[in-house]
This record gives C-alpha cells, sequence and structure tokens, in this order.
C-alpha cells in the first residue's frame, strides 16, 4: 500500500464515528489549552524585564544592620535584605569610581509646576550615580545629570513625557522648572515610557513588584533630600529611628532605603565587585561600625527575581497542576483510539491480507491520531484566549500581562500534533499486531 494511499485511508476514517472524533478533540483542547494558558503566563513573568541591560546588572548587599536582638525573627522578612544607607552607598561608590554603580529608591512624590497651580502625584527614582544610563531611560529630549551637577547637588530632574504633557501642556518641556519639595528643579530631560515589569530595581513587597504604575520622575537623590522631599519608602533602621514606611520623615544616617546596583560586564569584574562588597563590610565591622559578622551578596538580575520570588508559587503549581491534567486527557484519547482502530479490526485484517504492510496500516493510524491532534490544537486556541481572558479578570497584580502572544500559535499547533501522534503511537502499534487471518475469520 503506497504511503499517500494510506494516508489518504487514514483522513478518511477520521471521518468515521465522528461523535468519538469530536470527544477526543474536545479532550485534546482542553488539555492543550489549560497547559498553554498557564505556560503563557509563566512564560511572560519569566521574561528578562530589561532586555539587553539586564545581564549586565548586578545588586550588592553588605550587613550593616545593628545587633541581633532576641525577637528579630519573630516575624521574619520574606524579601532578602538588600538596602543599604546613604552614607554607606556613598562611601562605597566613591571607593571604586571605575565600576559604573547607583543606589537608588522608588517613592510617590508629589510635583508641581513653578506657581504651585498644577500638582501631580507620581512615582519617582531618587539615585545616586547615573542610573538613567545604567537601567536604559529612554530621552526623548534633553539629557540626563552630570557628575558635577549630582556633586553640587543641584537641583535638576528629568521628567516623563505624560507628565510635562499635564503641567506644561507639551511633551517637550526641556528648560521649565517643576517644584519638589520645598525646591524648583530645572528639567533638564523628557523620558519616554519606561516600565519594567517586574520593577526589579527596586523591590519593597511582592504586591508592588507587578504594579502597572510608570516612572514618571528621576532626580539626584542629594539634591530632592536637600528640598526636603520625603520619600515613601519602607525604612529598615536602627534603634534611634521607627522604621517602616513613614509618610514624613527619614533618618538618612539611622535608616538603610536605598539598593545598591552595578554594570559588571565580565565575570573577572563580578568576582571583584564581589570581593570588594566583602572586604568593605571587613573593613566597617574592623572599624566598629558594623555589629553583625561581615556578610555581602551580589546577586545578577535573573537571581534577584528568584531570591525574591517574584514569580508567584501558585502560577508554578498551576503550570504543573495542568500538565497532570493534560496527561489524563492524552490517557483518555489513547484509550478512545485505541477502541476506534479496535472496533475496524475486520476491515484492517482485510487490508492484510490484500496485501497492505504493517508500516502502511500504522500510518493510516497515526494520520488519524495526528488529524485529531490537529483539530485539537486549533480549538485549543480559542479555549487558550479564554483562559487567559479569566486570568485577566482576577485580583492580581501580574493578572494585566496575560495576553497571548501570536508567535506561541505556531508551537501550539505543533504541540498539537506532536502529542496526537504521540497518543496514538500506542493504539497504532497494537492495531498493526492484529492477526489478519483470526479478524478476517471473525468477519
Amino acid at each position: 500500500m503506497p504511503l499517500p494511499y494510506a494516508v489518504e485511508l487514514g483522513l478518511k476514517g477520521a471521518r468515521r464515528h465522528p461523535r468519538t472524533v469530536l470527544l477526543a478533540v474536545f479532550t485534546l483542547a482542553l488539555g492543550l489549552a489549560s497547559v498553554m494558558t498557564m505556560l503563557t503566563l509563566l512564560t511572560l513573568l519569566s521574561a528578562d524585564p530589561l532586555p539587553g541591560l539586564s545581564q549586565q546588572l548586578y545588586t550588592g548587599w553588605v550587613e550593616s544592620r545593628q545587633a541581633q536582638k532576641s525577637n528579630d525573627d519573630m516575624e521574619p522578612n520574606p524579601l532578602p535584605p538588600s538596602h543599604w544607607k546613604l552614607g554607606d552607598a556613598k562611601a562605597f561608590i566613591a571607593a571604586h569610581p571605575d565600576i559604573a554603580q547607583t543606589a537608588l529608591a522608588a517613592s510617590y512624590l508629589t510635583v508641581g509646576d513653578e506657581d504651585g497651580k498644577r500638582r501631580q502625584g507620581i512615582y519617582g527614582v531618587m539615585a545616586l550615580g547615573p542610573m538613567p544610563a545604567m537601567f536604559g531611560v529612554p530621552l526623548r529630549h534633553g539629557r540626563a545629570w552630570t557628575a558635577q551637577e549630582e556633586r553640587a547637588a543641584t537641583p535638576v530632574a528629568i521628567i516623563g513625557h505624560t507628565l510635562s504633557l499635564k503641567l506644561f501642556g507639551t511633551e517637550n518641556g526641556v528648560g521649565k522648572q517643576i517644584r519638589v519639595g520645598k525646591h524648583l528643579f530645572r528639567v533638564i530631560g523628557i523620558s519616554d515610557d519606561w516600565h519594567p515589569r517586574p520593577a526589579f530595581y527596586f523591590i519593597q513587597s511582592l504586591d508592588t513588584v507587578w504594579s502597572e504604575t510608570r516612572i514618571e520622575l528621576f532626580v539626584p537623590v542629594q539634591a530632592t533630600l536637600d528640598a526636603a522631599a520625603t520619600p515613601l519608602v519602607d525604612q529598615q533602621c536602627d534603634d534611634s529611628s521607627p522604621g517602616g514606611v513613614r509618610f514624613n520623615e527619614i533618618n538618612v544616617a539611622a535608616c538603610r532605603w536605598m539598593n545598591l546596583w552595578a554594570q559588571l560586564r565580565t565575570p573577572a569584574q563580578v568576582n571583584s565587585y564581589r570581593d570588594a562588597l566583602l572586604a568593605f563590610a571587613n573593613a566597617r565591622h574592623a572599624a566598629g561600625i558594623y555589629a553583625r559578622p561581615p556578610q555581602a551578596t551580589l546577586h545578577s538580575v535573573p537571581e534577584w527575581l528568584d531570591a525574591n520570588r517574584v514569580v508567584p508559587d501558585n502560577v508554578r503549581l498551576n503550570f504543573w497542576l495542568t500538565i497532570a491534567l493534560l496527561a489524563l486527557c492524552v490517557v483518555n484519547v489513547a484509550g478512545l483510539l485505541a477502541a476506534r482502530f479496535f472496533k475496524r479490526a475486520g476491515e484492517i485484517g482485510v487490508h492484510r491480507v490484500l496485501g497492505a504492510p504493517r508500516g502502511s496500516v500504522f500510518v493510516r493510524c497515526l494520520t488519524e491520531a495526528g488529524l485529531i491532534g490537529l483539530l485539537g490544537g486549533v480549538l485549543a486556541l480559542p479555549a487558550t484566549l479564554f483562559g487567559l481572558w479569566v486570568v485577566r479578570l482576577q485580583d492580581q497584580s501580574y493578572s494585566t500581562l496575560a495576553r497571548f502572544q501570536p508567535e506561541l500559535f505556531l508551537p501550539l499547533l505543533l504541540l498539537a500534533v506532536c502529542t496526537g501522534l504521540l497518543v496514538g503511537v500506542i493504539p497504532a502499534w497494537r492495531a498493526v499486531q492484529l492477526q489478519p487471518a483470526l479478524q478476517v475469520k471473525s468477519l
């Protein structure tokens, strides 16, 4: 039996007993859609938040907390320690001028135009060092601040084009002034949309890491503090100052509230920087500044996301549950195919007696299975879209990311066909093992 003819018989055979075919198609589509829904969500949540730049970014931390007390672990923080005091960050950055570094904090701030008639609450980043360049903040107009402006605490700012339009009626507000705290800041740059998700650069809680809030302001940290603009951040303070989120004050000397990031391009730089962090902690501990034993960590962006468990555990769990559901659907479809093939045992026996080799019968059965897989994949597409729509209805900060990626359509069809063929292997193999003489005799 020629191979094309075997395929043709397989296609014709798939049209027989349509109820069985429909049941197999719906069952396979259900399993595929559930897996594709969670796989799409997991892929989006695990994607690189800053493509092209994150591979060179590392966040460092040294143990600068006060001596541990007996009740320190009563309410452990689920997030790994990361905050620095501003003075420590300045000292460490100054000691390594050959490395691009920034210490930053993201906070809610209130800004207004020069006369104070228009005021807007926005989220901004206060930074020490060349943060806009390191994190790829796109500039539509103007420039970032210079090292000289930062050392002089010059009140300059980069604002988003949306904020510029709201405050000044134009997207190019370079040269105009905004009020931050008690001071006027000169606008030197207009940024395009910059919104890495997850917000890995400053993780305060897992509830905000997937927030849709965009950063609309970038300012040098010292100029912001001089303007008495209090950052609304989670402070980790010594006994002399209350910690937590404070709305009206921050003790710069006693509190840790900034994250340190470095741009490291080679493995040698990574190892050298890690050693420098530990040496800094050792020196401070030896000088009596740090009470706890010296400790330092350095995380790449993927390591930092994993350490903070940015991808929710329930998403990973649901993905494995959908894998189990697909396996269950595959077993059921395999049973349906076996029943279809055995029901036509007499027909298969006649073809064998007339000279059809086992390979042709095997191809015929696999053609039916592959067609069922293809139809299951086509039906799985709208089912996947429905599943992602259901995910978007959930009250989760990451729900808005659950959107189907067109480039996943072909992999979905390929997965469907491969699954159909895989499901059909055992039933097809069992079908070709039937003894043709016995099947013809039973007719």
